[in-house]
């Protein structure tokens, strides 16, 4: 349930499953959820993660890929305020953190350095 934390790693594809809850209905509510839990807010702004259901009660976080959530240059945190509403007008807000964990990503080379072959020669100190 919420409110919860979660991670997700960086540079994760869209459709990456990031937190799974359920939803409660009042007992009054047998028919269920009026309005699907929604993302209304989140700190700092973001569009990188959405919901969507898994049938019956049940939903789930996912990444949206859009932006690329990357670790080095983005925000490490976040806070979704999720909102639900059943069809009794009884309604739900809650948090969910997710903080994005780092990846070891290979290093890349720019310019001059990504086009042309170099050999590079690293001495070490010998303390023999």
């Amino acid at each position: 349930g919420l409110p919860a934390t979660s991670t997700v790693e960086e540079n994760a594809a869209a459709g990456v499953s990031v937190y799974t809850f359920n939803v409660t209905v009042s007992p009054l509510s047998s028919e269920g959820v009026a309005i699907l839990p929604t993302i209304v807010n989140s700190n700092p702004l973001t569009e990188a993660f959405d919901i969507e259901s898994k049938g019956d009660l049940e939903y789930r976080v996912v990444t949206t890929g859009n932006p690329v959530l990357d670790y080095e240059t983005m925000p490490k945190s976040f806070d979704l305020l999720i909102f639900v509403e059943d069809i009794t007008g009884t309604t739900d807000l809650n948090i969910l953190t997710i903080q994005v964990t780092d990846k070891n990503e290979h290093p890349i080379f720019r310019g001059n350095m990504a086009i042309q072959s170099k050999i590079m020669v690293v001495f070490e100190k010998n303390n023999a």
